[in-house]
């Protein structure tokens, strides 16, 4: 479910519309050096194991491109071996930033992130869900 919000910028006289939308629950499909992400949107299931998973709901990824300032946040961080403790927000999405480079390096995506997107469809910020 995209969630949209709006930002009215004053630019040389006239008036822009700065608008950006927001994917809660996704899968990451891929991640390539040149900062392109694919991704599916997501729903969580109840698991035996678990009890629950994020599984993708369409085989077709979404391609877009990690804006230059792009904000990441995992769990755990996106350093291996982890060295943070979990920090979580309240709504349950991870907090420890990473640069993008840690980002790009990563072996597995962030778990079930919630992405978000400015007005030229760029990923502005990735915040990742722990899972055990």
């Amino acid at each position: 479910m995209w969630a949209t919000g709006a930002v009215v910028v004053a630019v040389a006289g006239g008036v822009v519309w700065q608008v950006t939308t927001t994917e809660w629950l996704t899968v990451i499909t891929a991640i390539h050096p040149d900062g392109t992400v694919e991704w599916v949107e997501g729903e969580s299931r109840h698991t035996e194991d678990n009890n629950s998973y994020t599984f993708p709901t369409s085989d077709k990824p979404h391609v877009a491109k990690l804006a230059d300032d792009a904000v990441i946040r995992t769990a755990f961080g996106c350093a291996t071996p982890t060295t943070r403790g979990l920090e979580l927000s309240l709504l349950g999405l991870g907090t420890v930033e990473c640069s993008r480079e840690e980002f790009l390096a990563m072996e597995y995506p962030p778990y079930a992130p919630r992405l978000t997107f400015n007005w030229r469809g760029e990923i502005t910020e990735i915040a990742g869900r722990y899972h055990p």
